[in-house]
């Protein structure tokens, strides 16, 4: 049988016990806060980033994990004796991992399939759970890369930024400045869509657009018959919290994950942003 190993970087979220239980290998991207360069989740924590968030956030950014590093890791899954390799990464609009997995792969001999996720954070993640859980039980590669593939589609990311500066600063919204800047006085959801962070919805208020944000979850559940989603916050555990408690209290027996959004897209959306993801049934 295939012995399968999966390649992820860090923007899938993945914990060190996550790690463990399985044939995964991570890549860390970097990150830069307060013009000091860090490797996100090797001399960087999640709690310690948002620290450094909240009070270096203007101007924090992310760089894609070196090609280098890369590399190394496709010759370390072959010289651990893997026959075959799945690389998923994050949207290729936002980051550069998945231009660099396709060169490094294409210089280590072996089977390897490399995918753009197009999204990133908890619906990365999910799918590359759903992938290893296939090849964990015995699936062929084929098919686990098939599934990856149609799991692209299936994607969904809200982002409700506390204020649009770092948003703007960062370049990420396929808007104009112009158009950002007559928006900084009003809340804006934003989706991830295509790949691309974009304007979803302006509402006037904090209190109206966390009604719109949880109408927005909601109809989703109905519509799609959700089990689960996730709800992450970037720093701002409390406002993440109560969109976990309203959405539970309407829905008791749905799944909500809690966790934080990943660092590298959080230096882009900011200090505060909460975001509410899933895969479509």
């Amino acid at each position: 049988m295939t012995k399968i190993a999966w390649l992820v970087d860090t923007a899938a979220g993945f914990t060190k016990e996550e790690i463990a239980e399985h044939a995964l290998y991570v890549v860390p991207m970097g990150l830069i806060l307060n013009d000091r360069s860090y490797i996100d989740q090797v001399n960087l924590s999640s709690e310690e980033f948002y620290q450094l968030l909240k009070q270096y956030g203007e101007g924090a950014k992310s760089s894609q994990p070196n090609f280098q590093a890369m590399l190394d890791t496709y010759h370390k899954i072959k010289e651990d004796g893997y026959d075959a390799v799945i690389a998923v990464h994050p949207t290729s609009e936002l980051t550069g991992s998945y231009q660099n997995s396709l060169t490094a792969s294409s210089e280590v001999e072996i089977k390897s399939a490399v995918i753009d996720s197009r999204t990133g954070s908890y619906p990365y993640k999910k799918m590359v759970l759903e992938g290893m859980a296939l090849t964990e039980n015995g699936e062929s590669f084929e098919t686990a890369v098939n599934h990856i593939k149609k799991r692209v589609n299936d994607t969904v990311l809200y982002l409700q930024p506390k204020n649009l500066q770092q948003v703007r600063r960062s370049g990420r919204l396929s808007a104009s400045q112009s158009f950002l800047a007559g928006l900084l006085s009003i809340q804006l959801i934003l989706s991830l869509e295509e790949g691309k962070i974009i304007p979803y919805e302006k509402v006037r208020t904090r209190k109206k657009v966390f009604e719109r944000m949880i109408e927005i979850v909601e109809e989703a559940i109905e519509k799609e018959q959700l089990k689960e989603i996730c709800v992450l916050n970037s720093g701002d555990q409390e406002e993440a919290q109560k969109y976990v408690e309203q959405l539970q209290k309407d829905y008791p027996e749905l799944i909500i994950h809690e966790d934080y959004m990943v660092a590298v897209a959080s230096v882009h959306t900011g200090y505060g942003t909460v975001s509410v993801g899933w895969l479509k049934n």
